[in-house]
């Protein structure tokens, strides 16, 4: 009964997909301009993958913009452990970026390289033609740092797959 739920939430996401747009960084951090713990967007390239039943890993190329308007770029890895079924496309994400009690009114927090390090958390995410997704990961600097998107990809060639699971990312500097 709960994977039908499951199944039903999934594939609501992907057909309310087409009527939705992904905001970019610059509307992300417009929006959040006045927020103490929203610090900046992280805007990723993300390629292709097949899942094989447990888990697949695809590779990033992102780059973080605080919402101060500096950048880093950022090479990264993202790991879903799980049902992970399908084949997808490349695709772009756009992450929330916001920093946990420790870091508020702490000069790191404007720091683009903040973000680097290791994230982990829950993901789910379907695509049929089109894509939509959820995921919402705990990790860098001293573990404060808090990746939150939502995937919309309304193209007609995101691939086909249903993921549900524990996901990791690892984001390094790009020099």
């Amino acid at each position: 009964m709960h994977r039908t739920a499951l199944a039903s939430i999934a594939a609501g996401l992907v057909l309310s997909a087409a009527a939705c747009q992904q905001q970019t960084a610059q509307q992300l951090n417009t929006a959040n301009a006045n927020s103490q713990v929203y610090i900046g967007a992280l805007t990723c390239n993300v390629t292709g993958s097949t899942g094989y039943v447990f888990g697949s890993s695809r590779d990033l190329s992102c780059v973080y913009l605080t919402k101060e308007g500096l950048s880093q770029a950022y090479d990264g890895k993202i790991r879903r452990f799980g049902l992970d079924l399908g084949v997808t496309r490349p695709g772009h994400v756009v992450w929330k970026v916001y920093q946990l009690g420790g870091l508020i009114g702490d000069k790191t927090s404007a720091d683009p390289r903040v973000i680097a390090g290791n994230y982990g958390g829950e993901q789910a995410s379907v695509s049929a033609g089109a894509s939509a997704g959820g995921n919402w990961l705990y990790g860098g600097s001293n573990n404060q740092i808090v990746l939150q998107a939502t995937q919309l990809q309304t193209s007609d060639d995101a691939g086909y797959n249903l993921a549900y699971g524990i996901a990791e990312i690892s984001l390094t500097l790009k020099n």
